[in-house]
């Protein structure tokens, strides 16, 4: 299975975040489902900062955990999601954060396999992970 394959079929769709907006309004346009995000620095053609997921299947097949707008809403280094954006685009000195998600439609394909196919490609080009993954 191809990774342009696989987004193809995926619900998809993008918001931003700006300093000052709140994170749960500009991510309710996301509909309930479980897949992947990807955060860019000031443009959808800026720099990859960031590859998650939203969903962990359970032995039985079952997915748990957060779906995806849940998990964009939860936290990253142990506090708020919308605090660590803000903190990291003033540190970094960022105008706006644009995320791309993909929901997935084929229940047959994991999260993480997806998130792992991204994160490969983006690792091929660059020989390393985007710079807020500390690690896969």
């Amino acid at each position: 299975m191809e990774l342009n394959d696989i987004l193809e079929q995926c619900i998809n769709g993008q918001c931003s975040f700006k300093i000052g907006d709140c994170l749960s309004c500009v991510t309710s346009n996301i509909p309930n489902g479980y897949g992947v995000y990807c955060i860019y620095a000031n443009s959808a053609n800026g720099e990859l900062l960031y590859i998650g997921k939203g969903g962990t299947v359970n032995a039985d097949g079952t997915l748990k955990g957060q779906q995806l707008r849940k998990r964009l809403n939860n936290k990253q280094d142990k506090q708020k999601r919308e605090k660590y954006f803000v903190e990291r685009m003033k540190s970094e000195h960022l105008e706006i954060l644009i995320i791309k998600w993909y929901i997935l439609k084929d229940s047959s394909i994991l999260p993480a396999f997806l998130e792992a196919m991204l994160i490969q490609a983006y690792f091929e080009k660059n020989k390393k992970l985007p710079r807020w993954n500390k690690s896969f």
